[in-house]
């Protein structure tokens, strides 16, 4: 049985996150998520802390973020097998019309790792924005505007999207 291995977006989102670990042991899957020691306020602006804590936990393994989850996958499990990006937060220094964000490049994830990218088709347009960049920085990236969609991992058109990426990666 493959497993799935999550960096929670912030504090306590394991047990938020049960319906996605009931919906992902249905496909087939086994669960775990990234152990972060949180520090401080959250999300960490000007903190590399949550991003330096992805990487051995990762190393090797399929790994799915959403949101917050993935800029700490996008930018931490940088020798992850492969990476299942879902609706990344736009807060890197490239987006300039966000007030708060890190002063860190997109540019510094790893290029070469294989990535499904997901954006839901009806988030704001600087959501596009960041995810239509990341499809262009992978050499090897699926993109999916997962339809009639928000910001919403639970959302059944958006579980439908990640399922599809599942079944190819069994």
């Amino acid at each position: 049985m493959p497993t799935l291995t999550i960096p929670p977006p912030l504090p306590g989102s394991e047990r938020r996150f049960q319906p996605f670990v009931a919906f992902v042991n249905s496909r087939g899957w086994k669960t775990e998520f990234v152990q972060i020691k949180w520090e401080g306020p959250q999300p960490s602006f000007g903190r590399r802390s949550v991003i330096d804590q992805v990487g051995a936990q990762t190393a090797g393994k399929i790994v799915l973020g959403f949101s917050l989850g993935a800029l700490y996958s996008h930018l931490g499990a940088l020798k992850a097998k492969h990476l299942i990006l879902g609706s990344i937060s736009p807060f890197f220094l490239e987006d300039d019309d966000e007030p708060d964000r890190w002063m860190i490049s997109y540019r510094e994830g790893n290029q070469a790792t294989p990535v499904d990218l997901l954006v839901g088709a009806r988030e704001d347009a600087q959501m596009h924005r960041r995810a239509e960049s990341l499809r262009d920085f992978y050499t090897q990236c699926t993109y999916t505007a997962v339809p009639d969609t928000d910001h919403e991992l639970w959302h059944p058109n958006y579980l439908a999207a990640v399922g599809k990426c599942l079944d190819r990666l069994c």
